[in-house]
C-alpha cells in the first residue's frame, strides 16, 4: 500500500470543520471581523444555476440513490435500541425507513432540506426547572425513567437577540412565532420576509382556530418569500414555486431560494479575501496539546494526502453524529459511561421529533380546499400552525407527560415527485383506477383539503439512550462508526394518546367543526409505549454533545464552548440540551451559532474559558 504524503499548511486564525449552515455562518463573520479563516468540508461547492438546474429532475438518483448526498457505504453509524442488542449499520437509503443520509458539500443536508423553521419556545429552554416548579419536583423522574432532562444555561429571553441576528442573516420567512400562554411568543423583531402566501386550506384553519381563541401563523420557512439582501449583504432570490423542491426532503432548489451556507454565508466570507475553502476533503482528527486545547485537525484530500491544519481557535460544524464521533475518536471531552451514568460526551441523546405515527388525532375533509393555488415549496408554506398545544401552553395537572405538539393544516402539495411513495411501498390506496381518480381531480379549486390533529410529545434525555464508538464496525478510512443506543421514551406515545382520546381531541374536534369539516374522526388508536421502536437514524438528533452549565454534564457551556478544550466551540441539534417538537431542528441551531461566533472573537482576544454572561453583540466585534 502507498504511504500518503502529510501536508503541513499555515496556521489560520480560525478552523472550521465542516461548511454547512453553522459553519457558514462562523465563517462570515469571523473573515469580515478581519481574522484568517480556513474551511474544511466533504464534496464540492454546488452551484444551483448550474449543478441543479441542468440535473436536478432525476426522482430515482436523488430520492433513492442520494446522488447529491455524501455515500452511507462510505461512512454510517449503526443503531441499536438496548444495551443488550447488537447495533447495526445502514449502508445505503433504504427506502422508506433509511431515507435519510448525510449532507455533501458546502451548505451540507440543507442544500435539499424540506426548510420547516420556527423558533423554540421559551418553556423548552426551561423544561427541567419549569417542570419541577409547576407539578413537583420529582414529577419528571415520575414520567420519564432514568431521567436526564436539565436547563438549557441561558433562558429564551437571553438567546433572543441571538435569534434575530440569525434570522436575519440567514433570510427567514414568516409572520409570528405562535402562541406562549395565550399571548403571542416574544419578539424584538419580526422575520425579515412575509410568510409564503397560504392556500385556501391554510387560510380557513387560520379563520377557525381564531375565532376560537388560538393563534394561529403562517408557517416559518427558510425558503425566501421574496427576493431579500441579507445582513452580510448577499442579494437572495425568492421562491418561485416551481412545484420541484417537495417531497421527504429530497430536492434541490434551483434559484438558490432554499437557505444554506452556499447561498447564504460563504460568498460573504468569500469576498473578504480572509476565507480560504478546502473542498473534496474529509476530516478525520484533532489533535490536543498537553492543556487539552486543540493544536490542529488532519483531513484527508481526495488524493489520499494528510493535511494537518493548525489554527487558534475551532469550530466543530460537523452534523450529528460526526460531531459527537469527531471528540470520542479524537479523545477531547469525558466519554458518557451508561453503567454509571458519568462523563459528557455522547450523553442525552434524543430525536427531535416524529417518533413514530401510530396514533392520529381527530381528523376531517373540507371541500372546495383545492391545492392547485401553490404548488410546491416542501410542505414549508402555504399553511398556518398552532403553538397553543405544545410546550406547557396548556395545563398538564394530572397528565402522564410534559409537552405537546405543534398543529398546522393547509401545506402547499409539494411537487416534487409522488412516484417515490409508489415504488418504496405500493399499497391497494395508492395504486389501480380509484386512486388514479383521487390524483386526476386533487389539485382542482373544488376538491376536498384533508385536515389532521395530534402528534408526539417531546422525547425526553434519559441515562439509557447516548451515543458512543462502535467496537465492530469502520468507515472507508478504518475509523469506527458512531453507534446509537436509543429508544423512544413513554412521554411521546402518552402525548400522542392524550391527543387521540377525550379530553385531549376536544379543541381540534372544535376546529374541525368551525371549519365545517365533515367525516371527522375523533382520533386513532392508542398506542402503548414501547409498541414501537427506533430502527433508522434521522436527520434530527439533539443531545450527545449537549450545552450546558455543568462540566460533569454537559460538554459545551453556554458560549458554546468545550469546557475540557476551551479553543473548539460548537453549534447545531446536537448541542440542544433539550427540545420541544417544533419541527426546526436548525432554527434552534441559529442563536447558537451566534453566540459561538461572539464567543470565538473573544476567545481570540483573551484565551480560557469564557464567563457565564452574554453580551447580545450578535455579530462580529
Amino acid at each position: 500500500m502507498e504511504m500518503s504524503t502529510v501536508i503541513q499548511e499555515a496556521p489560520a486564525d480560525v478552523v472550521l470543520m465542516g461548511l454547512g449552515v453553522m459553519s457558514g455562518t462562523i465563517a462570515a463573520e469571523l473573515s469580515i471581523a478581519g481574522y484568517n479563516v480556513v474551511g474544511v468540508t466533504r464534496g464540492p461547492y454546488w452551484n444551483y444555476a448550474t449543478d441543479f438546474a441542468s440535473n436536478k429532475y432525476d426522482e430515482w438518483g436523488i430520492g433513492f440513490e442520494r446522488k447529491f448526498d455524501f455515500p452511507a457505504s462510505l461512512q454510517t453509524t449503526t443503531i441499536r435500541n438496548n444495551v443488550n442488542q447488537f447495533a447495526l449499520p445502514a449502508r445505503r437509503p433504504t427506502f422508506p425507513i433509511q431515507y435519510h443520509s448525510l449532507g455533501f458539500g458546502v451548505g451540507g443536508v440543507a442544500q435539499h432540506y424540506g426548510g420547516n423553521m420556527g423558533r423554540q419556545g421559551p418553556w423548552a429552554f426551561t423544561m427541567n426547572s419549569s417542570t419541577a416548579s409547576k407539578y413537583g419536583a420529582g414529577h419528571l423522574a415520575s414520567i420519564n425513567p432514568n431521567d436526564d432532562t436539565q436547563d438549557w444555561p441561558f433562558t429564551y429571553a437571553e438567546y433572543e437577540p441571538y435569534y434575530v441576528a440569525w434570522e436575519q442573516a440567514f433570510g427567514i420567512s414568516g409572520n409570528g412565532n405562535g402562541n406562549v400562554n395565550g399571548a403571542p411568543m416574544p419578539m424584538s423583531k419580526n422575520y425579515p420576509m412575509q410568510g409564503h402566501p397560504l392556500t385556501p386550506l391554510g387560510s380557513a384553519f387560520q379563520s377557525a382556530s381564531e375565532a376560537l381563541g388560538y393563534y394561529a401563523c403562517p408557517h416559518v420557512s427558510s425558503l425566501a418569500s421574496v427576493p431579500y439582501m441579507n445582513t452580510y449583504g448577499v442579494q437572495i432570490n425568492g421562491c418561485v414555486y416551481d412545484g420541484w423542491c417537495g417531497s421527504s426532503c429530497n430536492y434541490p432548489c434551483e434559484t438558490g431560494a432554499k437557505a444554506n451556507s452556499a447561498f447564504r454565508s460563504i460568498p460573504a466570507a468569500i469576498k473578504t479575501g480572509k476565507f480560504k475553502m478546502v473542498l473534496n476533503s474529509e476530516v478525520f482528527r484533532m489533535d490536543t496539546k498537553a492543556d487539552g486545547t486543540i493544536s490542529d485537525i488532519r483531513y484527508y484530500d481526495a488524493q489520499g494526502n494528510v493535511h494537518v491544519q493548525p489554527g487558534t481557535v475551532f469550530f466543530n460544524g460537523m452534523w450529528g453524529y460526526n460531531q459527537t464521533r469527531s471528540m470520542l475518536i479524537s479523545g477531547v471531552g469525558a466519554p458518557y459511561n451508561p453503567t454509571t451514568a458519568t462523563g459528557s460526551v455522547g450523553r442525552g441523546l434524543t430525536y427531535g421529533y416524529g417518533t413514530y405515527s401510530s396514533t392520529g388525532g381527530p381528523s376531517g375533509s373540507v371541500a372546495g380546499m383545492g391545492l392547485n393555488s401553490f404548488c410546491a415549496g416542501n410542505a414549508a408554506g402555504g399553511d398556518t400552525f398552532l403553538y397553543d398545544f405544545m410546550d406547557d401552553n396548556f395545563d398538564h395537572t394530572g397528565l402522564n407527560f410534559i409537552g405537546g405538539a405543534q398543529q398546522s393544516a393547509g401545506g402547499y402539495s409539494g411537487g416534487g415527485p409522488g412516484n417515490l411513495t409508489q415504488a418504496g411501498g405500493v399499497s391497494s390506496a395508492s395504486q389501480g383506477s380509484a386512486y388514479k381518480a383521487t390524483q386526476k381531480s386533487k389539485y382542482q379549486a373544488a376538491a376536498t383539503g384533508h385536515v389532521s390533529f395530534g402528534g408526539v410529545a417531546p422525547d425526553l434525555p434519559n441515562t439509557t439512550s447516548y451515543w458512543d464508538i462502535d467496537p465492530h464496525y469502520v468507515d472507508a478510512w478504518g475509523d469506527p462508526c458512531a453507534r446509537i443506543t436509543h429508544d423512544w421514551t413513554p412521554n411521546g406515545y402518552l402525548g400522542a394518546s392524550y391527543f387521540a382520546s377525550s379530553p385531549g381531541n376536544a379543541p381540534f374536534i372544535a376546529i374541525l367543526n368551525k371549519m365545517g369539516a365533515t367525516g371527522i374522526s375523533n382520533g386513532g388508536t392508542v398506542v402503548a409505549p414501547f409498541s414501537a421502536h427506533t430502527d433508522w437514524w434521522g436527520h434530527h438528533w439533539r443531545g450527545g454533545n449537549r450545552v450546558g452549565v455543568s462540566a460533569s454534564t454537559s460538554v459545551f457551556n453556554g458560549w458554546q464552548q468545550a469546557w475540557m478544550a476551551p479553543n473548539l466551540f460548537a453549534a447545531g441539534e446536537v448541542n440542544n440540551t433539550t427540545g420541544d417538537t417544533v419541527p426546526s431542528g436548525t432554527h434552534i441551531a441559529g442563536p447558537q451559532v451566534q453566540i459561538a461566533s461572539e464567543g470565538m472573537q473573544k476567545y481570540l482576544l483573551s484565551p480560557g474559558l469564557l464567563t457565564a454572561s452574554l453580551d447580545g453583540k450578535t455579530g462580529p466585534t
